[in-house]
């Protein structure tokens, strides 16, 4: 009987050979995995925010081990959604990631206070989710005082 032991490299490491960078990179990931992006646009975004400098498709395919087809189709969606810049280089193109952290928050924020909005007037009237309407209302006020203290902190 013979056997075959084929050894594969993982692209995930044990916590005692993470460096910083690899932290950092999974945390940014992790971030936008959570405000709804794909793994694939996170992973991505994530490299290009933790680089000091633009790279090309080819070098984030290598550091996420994305084919190149894969790699552009997420560079051109993070294009169209104004999180990544494309700027031209000799002979080919290098990305860059906007990073912009307190736009972003104001944007969930804001898509946050539209939905309770909604939320809110749905639920006007109705005897039996007025618990709910409550809760609502709550995080409404909420969100209304940390506007407040960001409009103070800018003048």
């Amino acid at each position: 009987m013979i056997f075959i032991i084929i050894m594969i490299e993982s692209n995930t490491m044990s916590a005692e050979h993470e460096t910083s960078m690899d932290r950092a990179v999974r945390r940014v990931k992790a971030m936008m995995v959570n405000w709804g992006f794909g793994e694939g646009c996170s992973f991505i975004y994530a490299v290009l925010i933790t680089s000091r400098e633009p790279l090309s498709a080819e070098e984030i395919g290598k550091r996420t081990n994305y084919a190149y087809s894969s790699t552009i189709n997420y560079l051109n969606t993070l294009i169209r959604m104004g999180l990544v810049d494309r700027v031209r280089s000799i002979r080919k193109n290098l990305y860059v990631a906007n990073v912009n952290f307190v736009e972003r928050i104001k944007a969930e924020r804001e898509k946050v206070k539209g939905y309770l909005n909604q939320l809110g007037a749905d639920l006007q009237g109705i005897k039996d989710l007025e618990h709910l309407r409550e809760k609502v209302e709550r995080a409404l006020d909420y969100l209304r005082r940390v506007e407040r203290v960001r409009n103070k902190e800018e003048e």
